[in-house]
C-alpha cells in the first residue's frame, strides 16, 4: 500500500474510532455513571470494539482489495481493536484529572460517617459554595462526580465527590441514608412510610430522601427512623 493511501487509511480509522468513543462514553455514563471505573471501562471497551471492528475490517477489505492482497478475517481485526481501545481506556484512566478513580481502590459509595458536633465553626464545605448560598446544609446528593448542596434557601451543584463532601462537612453530625444521599441530623424533621416497603425522611424544607435497606439498620439504631 502506498503511503498516501496508507495514511488515508490511517486517518479515517483514527477519526471513525475517536467518534465512537466519544459516543460510547456518554452512553457507558448514562447507563452505569461514572462511580465504577473498572466496570465502566470495561462496558465501554467492549461496546466500542463491537461497533469499531467490523467498520475497521470493511475499510481493510476494501483497501486490501485495491491493493491485490489477501484479506484479513473480522476475528484478527476484532482482537487487535479490542487491545488497542482497552489500553486506550487504561491509559485515559490513569493520565486524564477528568477521570478520577482507580481500579485497586474504586470508590463506589461513601462511608458512612458520624459526626459529633465541635464549637460553632463552619464546615470546609462552605468554602466551596457561592457568596449567595447561606444558612445550614441540610443535605447531599451525589450523582457522578457531582454532588447537590441544598440549604433552606438555595442549592447548588459542586463538581466533587460525595464521600469528598461529607468529609468536608465535618463537625456537622449527619448521616447516609442510601448511597447517594447524606442528611444532617438537625434537618430531619419525619419519617415517611406511606409508601409499602419504602421509607423516606422528610426535612426542614419539605424535601424527601431515600433510605435504603443497607443503611436502614444503622438509621434505626440511632433512633432517626421511630
Amino acid at each position: 500500500m502506498a503511503w498516501p493511501a496508507r495514511s488515508l487509511y490511517w486517518f479515517a480509522i483514527t477519526f471513525v474510532a475517536l467518534s465512537i468513543g466519544v459516543s460510547v462514553r456518554a452512553v457507558t455514563a448514562a447507563w452505569i455513571g461514572y462511580d465504577r471505573p473498572l466496570g465502566f471501562d470495561i462496558i465501554a471497551t467492549l461496546l466500542t470494539t463491537t461497533i469499531c471492528a467490523p467498520l475497521i475490517w470493511m475499510m481493510r477489505r476494501t483497501v486490501d482489495t485495491l491493493s491485490g492482497v489477501p484479506s484479513v478475517d473480522l476475528l484478527n481485526v476484532a482482537l487487535h481493536t479490542l487491545v488497542i481501545v482497552g489500553l486506550v481506556f487504561v491509559v485515559r484512566r490513569h493520565i486524564s484529572p477528568s477521570e478520577p478513580g482507580s481500579y485497586l481502590e474504586p470508590e463506589l459509595e461513601p462511608k458512612v460517617r458520624y459526626y459529633s458536633p465541635v464549637g460553632h465553626e463552619n464546615p470546609r464545605l462552605y468554602r466551596r459554595l457561592s457568596a449567595s448560598t447561606t444558612g445550614p446544609i441540610l443535605r447531599l446528593s451525589g450523582k457522578d462526580h457531582h454532588v447537590e448542596v441544598v440549604t433552606p434557601e438555595a442549592r447548588e451543584t459542586l463538581r466533587l465527590r460525595l464521600s469528598d463532601a461529607i468529609d468536608e462537612m465535618d463537625p456537622v453530625e449527619g448521616y447516609c441514608t442510601h448511597r447517594s444521599h447524606w442528611v444532617a441530623r438537625t434537618a430531619i424533621e419525619t419519617v415517611d412510610r406511606s409508601q409499602p416497603g419504602k421509607i423516606f425522611i422528610v426535612l426542614t424544607n419539605g424535601d424527601r430522601v431515600p433510605v435504603s435497606r443497607k443503611y436502614r439498620p444503622k438509621l434505626e439504631v440511632e433512633g432517626l427512623l421511630d
